[in-house]
Order: structure tokens, then C-alpha cells, then sequence
């Protein structure tokens, strides 16, 4: 069978031949870090800026697009200008949200002090309104039009972005109650002949950008959380861990020790004081003896 084939039961020498070859693997653990680094620079970084407003001590980032950048030199730089050249706008490919930037902080008064730099918190969501909603709203400051007259469509649940259509519809409408196909028609009629030219230069390179960014995402999730949970402060490059966002007994070596002292005898001391079955493994049904057949130090 495969090399870790096995998860949830085991012989008691698959169990020593993985874990042995694991911990001898921590030695790779700095420079897989450096090869990310290098990686995620090679491909560089996407940054939308969206206007924000005040709400109270708070700051809300609206859905309007003021500005865009990417790293200099870097792969996503140069397609995106490859992009530009061929007519795309860079407003168009993405927002480009990441939920880890909004801020939480203790305001003055001890209430929560939300610092947005991306549109719902980087993850927009679903509105919950009252069972009765809409209700009437007056009209703003300086206009004689009620914000709501209490007659639009039940917005509970519509998701909190422009880019909802059935948000800014009114409604999740049926496409049967309206002339859809008459639409249809005249959108391929316009644009129908122009199909090669949209995909080759303008969606392809869309979507490799987005492909790019999740990548780059990616990357950062197995630096910043992967390896972090496994070997936190415990290697040589690998930070400092937060003890109240990563529970120490979840370091990858203490896992290991902890089902060493459950599959092997243990002293005083609480460590294992060799190889010999624990006595109540026999109880624990996940783990059994080697047999012949099983070839010395296998991990299939």
C-alpha cells in the first residue's frame, strides 16, 4: 500500500516508522519557509483600496473602488499590465477581500472599535433585517424622497454587496416573470461575434490573476498557520507561536508523544521507557501488533 495509508488504525511499527520519518523531516522545515517567502514575492500582491467612512469611533470600508496597486516587478504586475494593455480594467477582475485585515479594538468608552479596510469586514454576508422589514424610512437631509416607502421586496438574507443582482433587483425574481430570452437575444447579438476576442483578452487573464492571488493566499496559509500550528517556536525560523490563538498540546511533537504514551509502556517519569505494548492498548482499538508480513520500519 501507499506510504500514509493508514489514519485511524495501525500497526504499533507503522506508527514508529511514520513518526520517525516526520520528525527527521523538521530539518527541511527553514528552508521550505525561505521557499515560500521567495515564491509568494515572485508572484507578488493585489491590493484594492476601497473609500471608508466614519461610524462613530468605528471605520466602515464602503464597496467604492478608489484605487489599485501590485508589487512592482512580480509576475502579477506584469500580467495585469498585459491586462490594461488589452483594454481590461483592473476594477473588474476582483475585489480581492481578505477577512484577516479588519481590526478589533477597545475604544474609550470600552465598547468595540471595528477598523475595516475591505467591504463587510473583508467577507460580506447575509443582511438580517426584522420579520417585518421593509419598514419606512424618511428621507435624508436635504431630500424630499423617503429612503424606503415600506413597499420594496423583503431583503433578509440578500447578500450586502452591489455585486448581488438579486439585491439590487428587489427581489430573487423567477427569470419566467419577465421577457428574459428577448434580453438574451440582443446581448448575443451584440457581443456574439466579439466571443474569441473577450475570452483571449480579457477573461483568460482575469482569471489567471485570480488564480495567481489564490496562490499566493495558499502560500500564505501554509506559512503563517500550517507550519505555525506544527512547529511554533519550536525551530529554527519558525515564529514565536500565540499561546491564546494555538494550543501548545497541538504541536506536532507533543501529538506525537501523547500517542507514544498512550501504544507504549511508561515510567514515573510519564515518557515511555522502551517499546513494550502499554497495558490497556488492547482496549483502545486503534492500534495492533506487527505481524511477519508487515516489512520492519514500513509506513504503507
Amino acid at each position: 500500500m501507499p506510504s500514509f495509508s493508514k489514519m485511524g488504525t495501525f500497526p504499533v511499527g507503522y506508527f514508529r516508522a511514520t513518526t520517525a520519518w516526520l520528525l527527521r523531516e523538521r530539518r527541511d522545515v527553514a528552508t521550505r519557509l525561505a521557499t515560500l517567502q521567495a515564491e509568494m514575492t515572485r508572484i507578488g500582491f493585489v491590493t484594492m483600496r476601497y473609500r471608508k467612512v466614519k461610524e462613530g469611533d468605528s471605520t466602515k470600508a464602503t464597496e467604492q473602488r478608489i484605487g489599485f496597486s501590485v508589487t512592482e516587478g512580480s509576475t502579477l504586475a506584469r500580467l495585469v499590465q498585459a491586462y490594461i494593455a488589452t483594454g481590461g480594467n483592473p476594477f473588474n477582475i476582483s475585489g480581492f477581500l481578505h477577512p484577516e485585515s479588519t481590526l478589533v479594538e477597545e475604544g474609550e468608552t470600552g465598547e468595540a472599535v471595528v477598523l475595516q479596510k475591505y467591504p463587510g469586514g473583508g467577507a460580506p454576508g447575509a443582511k438580517s433585517t426584522e420579520y417585518n422589514d421593509p419598514l419606512p424610512e424618511s428621507a435624508k437631509e436635504g431630500s424630499d424622497q423617503p429612503e424606503m416607502t415600506g413597499y420594496e421586496g423583503y431583503r433578509g438574507g440578500m447578500i450586502e454587496s452591489h455585486r448581488y443582482t438579486p439585491g439590487r433587483l428587489g427581489s430573487r425574481m423567477d427569470r419566467g416573470t419577465w421577457d428574459s430570452e428577448t434580453v438574451l437575444r440582443s446581448m448575443h447579438g451584440i457581443r456574439g461575434w466579439a466571443n474569441k476576442e473577450i475570452k483571449t483578452r480579457l477573461q483568460d487573464k482575469e482569471w489567471r490573476i485570480v488564480k495567481l492571488s489564490d496562490c499566493w493566499e495558499q502560500l500564505r496559509m501554509e506559512r503563517d498557520f500550517t507550519l505555525l500550528d506544527a512547529f511554533g517556536g519550536q525551530l529554527i525560523g519558525v515564529p514565536e507561536r500565540d499561546d491564546n490563538a494555538i494550543d501548545s498540546r497541538r504541536l506536532c511533537q507533543q501529538l506525537i508523544a501523547d500517542l507514544y504514551t498512550l501504544m507504549f509502556d511508561v515510567g514515573e517519569s510519564g515518557l515511555p521507557t522502551g517499546f513494550r505494548p502499554n497495558p490497556g492498548l488492547g482496549l483502545l482499538y486503534f492500534a495492533f501488533p506487527d505481524e511477519p508480513e508487515d516489512s520492519a520500519g514500513s509506513m504503507g
